[in-house]
Order: C-alpha cells, then structure tokens, then sequence
C-alpha cells in the first residue's frame, strides 16, 4: 500500500480548511484503505484515519486495512462517530457530493448539528490521477489477463453462438486467469448491433460475416483494464474492413501521438480528424477516451469537451475511437496508455490487424 496516498489526501484537506473528510465511495474506500468489500466508509482527520462497517467485515477488515486505517465495528456508524467525538463541535468536515445521497447527508447534518459540512467534489479523484510504478503494474497485469481472455476468444467464437454466451466466456476466462471480476458490464455486439457503442450482450446469434465488437475490462489489485478489439467471423465486406482500417488508422494514430501535457481535446482531436476527413465524422458520437486505475472510468477525459484540462505524467488513458452505421456495423479498437513526457506507453497486448475468425 502507498502511504502517499493518504498524505496526499491530507495535503488537498488542509488546502480545503476540512478538519475532517467522510469517505463514502467504495472504490475510494479500497484505494485509501486497501479494504476490497462492499460496505463501509472512512473517516480521516488531520492525524487519525478510521475505517467504520459492520460484524459482517469485521475479520476483512484485520485482515486488509493498510495505511495507519483503524477498524471501526459498529451497526449505528453516526452514533459511535459521536459517542467516540471523533467529529466534534466546529469542526469542518468535507463529504464526497458526488456519492452520498441527500437522505445521508440530511442525517450527518441532524446528528452532527454543532459540525460544518462542506462538499468536496472531485478532491480524492484528483489524488487517483496521477499512477505509481505500482498502481501501472496492476493495470498492466489487468491488461495481460484481458489479452489472454481475448486470444482464447478467437477460438471460441463460431457463427449461430450467441452475444450473451460469448460475454459469460469472458467472464469465465477472466476470473480463471486471475481477474477479481468484471471490470463493467461486458459489451458484446454484432452485426448491425456493433452500431450501438454500449451494446451489451444479447440474446442475438452471431452470423457468419458479421464484424464483433468485444469490450471488457479486467480487474487486479483494485485496478482496471478496459479493452475493445473488434474482428469478423467469417469473410467481412468491404465496406467492414474499409472502416476497420479508418478506425485502426485514428486509433493508431492517437497512440503515436498521446503524451503528458496535451490536453483532452488535442488527443481527441488527433483520433476525430482523420474520422472527420474520412467522411464518418457524424458516425463517430462519444469522447475518444477517459482516465483509467481504480476506477474504470475517472480524470483525466480524453474528449472535446476537455479544452483546457492538461493530462499529467502518469496518468492512464484509453484511446477508442470508433464508427457506428445505424443498421450496418459498427467498429472499435480501445488500447489503454500510460502518459509519459515523451509519449506513452502501451499497456494493451491485443493484436490491433483485422482478425478473421
């Protein structure tokens, strides 16, 4: 475990005037914490970390809290909170806005009525950004286990197999080779459903011909991979390997040019120019990609929206840009890249050439 992490934490708390931080996103929870369960929070102060759940985590919790976190067991957490003063009278204390609900924030507020409570936005996102040598090696590892789910893939995939068979292998194959889980819900399309670019699994044969579009993620050690590879079962037409190599051609060209320093839009604006010129500007809708680590989708954004924000030295990107033709096809390649000063380094294995299976 990182102990910069949480003296990071500290160091945006004291810029923010927050004399205390209530942690309630689980992920965040995992990488401050080095608790991977489903339920708790933490509460850190300026010299004093806490993890709070219940009876239900209680051995998890001694066996995975790393960091100076101390383990809290208790049904009522506001109650024992209180009964231990851990927030105390003019105290300001910082919430995650984005994750706690009004019900829970209206609840703090009554119990703690002598404590100020100030939302903190994106504060412990910002700490995620920027990636240790330890934190790339387990998205590596994350990618290593994706590639090797998607080699056995090719063999799989037969035509008459259906989409939502082809992401239960997935899963399968991932957790057999290591993987602590689905990094998200697995996409798998073909054929005309390759035009939806969030089109999970269904229940669709995939016919000889078609183009499939894969897109999956991995997990190790808390942190994600996100891999898309499309390829054809079966002899493609011209018009699939035509924008196969349109889209390959922008991806590739996003990877050779991805550095530190640019910003969202430049790196986007390198994969969407040659879409754009190539006549399927209109067919290319969403953001050419979005930070990666503890979180399958964080800061930085790799989009036009992303004018001004400068993507920093070490952290890790994805670059996917596709093209979608309504009732036709659709296809995507997705490498994930950690930005150096110099340029980037890829962390996804896959082959990227048109594969006819």
């Amino acid at each position: 475990m990182n102990n910069n992490r949480l003296a990071q934490l500290r160091a945006a708390m004291k810029e923010k005037e927050l004399d205390g931080l209530l942690v309630t996103h689980i992920p965040h929870v995992r990488y401050l914490s080095g608790f991977s369960g489903s339920a708790g929070q933490l509460l850190v102060t300026r010299r004093a970390a806490w993890f709070i759940t219940d009876f239900r985590y209680q051995e998890q919790a001694a066996a995975e809290l790393r960091n100076g976190f101390k383990a809290i067991i208790t049904k009522t957490p506001y109650e024992t909170i209180a009964e231990k003063k851990l927030i105390q009278e003019g105290m300001k204390v910082g919430f995650q806005d984005g994750y706690m609900t009004v019900a829970a924030l209206g609840a703090l507020r009554k119990k703690f009525r002598k404590a100020k409570f100030a939302a903190t936005g994106g504060m412990v996102t910002q700490t995620t950004i920027v990636k240790t040598p330890e934190e790339v090696s387990a998205i590596r590892k994350a990618a290593d286990i994706a590639a090797r789910v998607y080699q056995e893939i090719l063999g799989i995939v037969k035509p008459g197999m259906r989409e939502n068979e082809v992401a239960m292998e997935i899963s399968y194959l991932g957790k057999k080779f290591g993987s602590e889980g689905d990094a998200f819900d697995i996409i798998v399309a073909s054929g005309p459903r390759g035009a939806l670019p969030h089109g999970r699994a269904s229940t669709k044969k995939i016919k000889s011909g078609e183009l499939v579009t894969l897109d999956f993620g991995c997990i190790h050690q808390g942190f994600n991979s996100d891999m898309t590879r499309t390829f054809a079962v079966g002899k493609p037409t011209p018009l699939a390997r035509k924008i196969y190599d349109i889209v390959l051609n922008a991806e590739q060209a996003g990877v050779k040019a991805a550095r530190a320093g640019m910003t969202g839009k430049e790196l986007d604006d390198v994969c969407r120019n040659i879409i754009t010129d190539a006549g399927y500007g209109e067919q290319f809708g969403h953001s050419t990609g979005h930070g990666l680590g503890i979180e399958v989708h964080e800061q930085p954004s790799v989009s036009f929206r992303a004018e001004k924000q400068r993507m920093p030295e070490g952290a890790v990107v994805t670059i996917e840009p596709g093209i979608y033709l309504p009732d036709q096809l659709g296809v995507r390649i997705e490498d994930d890249v950690l930005l150096t000063a110099t340029g980037c380094t890829v962390l996804t294995s896959s082959p990227r050439e048109l594969i006819i299976v």
